[in-house]
């Protein structure tokens, strides 16, 4: 078995090729130098408290933002479809008369009014006689 990994460039080049027994998994992540000297890192890691209050209140308030954004967005939404249905129902109730007119007479608006029917219908569609011998 070859168990081990390979090292490939950005542009598909081997760089190294490690063969190992018993490898199992490896996880890497390649982390770009800091451009924050020692100390800097040193300060910023002593503070992050205080800038992590900072951020929390700049994200509270987008959160709060976005949150309102979406109520808006949904509100326009629902009053987008209540005036769509509606639109149908005035068009419903304006072609009432033709409707009733196709029926003669009779008003298919009211839903209690229907009778449903089950039919079943057999058909024989082909009939074949064959003969099997005995065996």
């Amino acid at each position: 078995m070859e168990n081990g990994f390979n090292i490939w460039s950005f542009n598909g080049k081997l760089l190294y090729r490690i063969l190992k027994d018993h490898f199992f998994q490896f996880l890497w992540r390649p982390r770009p130098p800091s451009f924050l000297s020692p100390e800097k890192e040193e300060e910023i890691a002593k503070n992050l408290k205080k800038y992590s209050k900072k951020y929390d209140v700049q994200d509270q308030d987008i959160s709060v933002l976005l949150s309102e954004q979406d109520r808006e967005k949904r509100k326009q939404l629902k009053d987008d479809w209540e005036r769509w249905v509606n639109e149908w129902k005035k068009y419903h109730e304006e072609e009432k008369e033709a409707r009733r007119a196709l029926r003669d007479g009779e008003d298919s608006d009211v839903e209690e009014e229907y009778e449903a029917k089950e039919v079943e219908v057999e058909e024989e569609l082909d009939v074949k006689e064959e003969v099997i011998p005995d065996a």
